[in-house]
């Protein structure tokens, strides 16, 4: 099983717009991005975001380009300042491989929950439209990939 954590791409600042929607610079290291992951062969079965528009646009253009077999969904449990428990729990009782398109500090929250680092141990930190990959073997989770927009040319 594999889950892969994404933060929302760059967006707009909150006084330019409220909805805060992928900026333009945002759109292009997504699709960028988007574009890498299909070329990877990278398959889920559903991506899912947290309802936000910077998310749910980044979901989109990922979904586009990977073509996960049960599209693009919309969850509760995946806002900025949520309790990983909710996502833990979609992700034990999931049969497939999934998405998540997310925010600070949940990302950061949830990956050290799955992972459950050593003390002193540092994980990945997710810059925008970065993609952290964890795979379960042998019952632990494990970091397998990390991708930013700045680590693809």
């Amino acid at each position: 099983m594999k889950v892969y954590l994404v933060r929302h791409g760059k967006s707009v600042a909150p006084a330019v717009d409220p909805s805060q929607p992928l900026s333009e610079e945002g759109r292009e290291e997504i699709s960028h991005m988007a574009r890498t992951l299909a070329n990877m062969n990278l398959t889920v079965g559903t991506v899912l975001h947290s309802g936000k528009l910077r998310a749910k646009e980044t979901a989109l253009e990922i979904a586009k380009a990977i073509k996960p077999s049960a599209g693009v969904k919309q969850v509760k449990g995946l806002a900025p300042n949520d309790d990983p428990a909710q996502a833990l729990e979609r992700i034990e009782t999931a049969g497939e491989d999934l998405m998540l398109v997310s925010h600070l500090p949940f990302l950061d929250n949830l990956l050290e929950e799955l992972v459950r680092p050593a003390q002193g141990e540092e994980l990945p930190s997710f810059d925008n439209g970065g993609v952290v990959g964890v795979e379960k073997v042998n019952d632990k989770w494990q970091i397998f990939r990390q991708l930013g927009p700045r680590m693809i040319y």
